[in-house]
């Protein structure tokens, strides 16, 4: 009960919810930590109180029919439980498919020790990869919510790659952290180009080293640190520190 009681106090304070909307709601985040799931007839089960579960699966039902929900307070409420002063940040994608339906949804998330915590989202009304204008967009709403001084550093994938992209975040001070895919050109020192996993190619497997100075990558000078995977795979990174943490190779 004392985590509840905590729970409905943040829910009023953040929200200005009444305490009956603010216990259900908290019934709902603490029953979501026990069964892990979002379907309702199980959630309802882990609801505290002596009514019947078919009673609390139509109160759950009345909660999110007639409660709006103010995403940019949701994030707050989400970042307010995460203890770091600044977050670095991921984004992702995921699609899935409902009957002919595809769900195809853009998320941010905070790294919290090792996983990804998302915190604000958009839906795509289309099947494939996000484009830069959709990215921005949901980068600018974490900057509207909470200010670009709390972003530490931004995290992606190969999807998440091209010129217009890396240049906003070099224009907003976020640091990029990004995967490039190994057959990316990239310019070498002595002149002309080759794909950047020739660079790696001595590495012994889980060894890592960055190039020395800063390359040219999709029109911006950037630093590249490389590994090599167990699987044989490169994992080549893109950044915009200029202080090697591994090992510096010229070529």
């Amino acid at each position: 009960m004392h985590h509840l009681t905590l729970f409905v106090t943040l829910l009023q304070n953040l929200f200005g919810w009444n305490l009956a909307r603010a216990k259900c709601g908290a019934a709902i985040l603490l029953g979501l930590i026990k069964v892990r799931t979002v379907n309702l007839t199980e959630l309802a089960t882990a609801v505290p109180g002596h009514a019947k579960v078919d009673s609390k699966y139509k109160r759950l039902q009345r909660f999110f029919k007639e409660v709006p929900l103010n995403f940019s307070l949701v994030a707050k409420l989400i970042a307010g439980l995460v203890p770091q002063d600044r977050f670095s940040l991921t984004v992702d994608r995921t699609i899935w498919q409902l009957g002919k339906l595809s769900i195809n949804i853009l998320y941010l998330a905070i790294v919290y020790q090792g996983i990804a915590i998302p915190i604000l989202w958009s839906y795509l009304p289309k099947k494939g990869n996000s484009n830069t204008a959709e990215r921005i967009a949901l980068i600018d709403r974490f900057i509207a919510i909470f200010g670009v001084e709390k972003i530490e550093c931004l995290l992606a994938d190969r999807e998440f790659c091209g010129q217009e992209w890396v240049g906003y975040l070099i224009e907003k001070n976020i640091k990029p952290r990004i995967r490039i895919k190994a057959n990316t050109q990239i310019n070498r020192k002595r002149g002309g180009t080759a794909p950047v996993k020739n660079f790696f190619r001595s590495l012994p497997i889980n060894g890592a080293m960055q190039l020395q100075g800063q390359r040219q990558i999709w029109g911006h000078q950037l630093s590249v640190t490389g590994m090599r995977l167990g699987s044989g795979e490169y994992l080549i990174i893109i950044h915009s520190d200029p202080n090697p943490a591994v090992m510096v190779m010229e070529d």
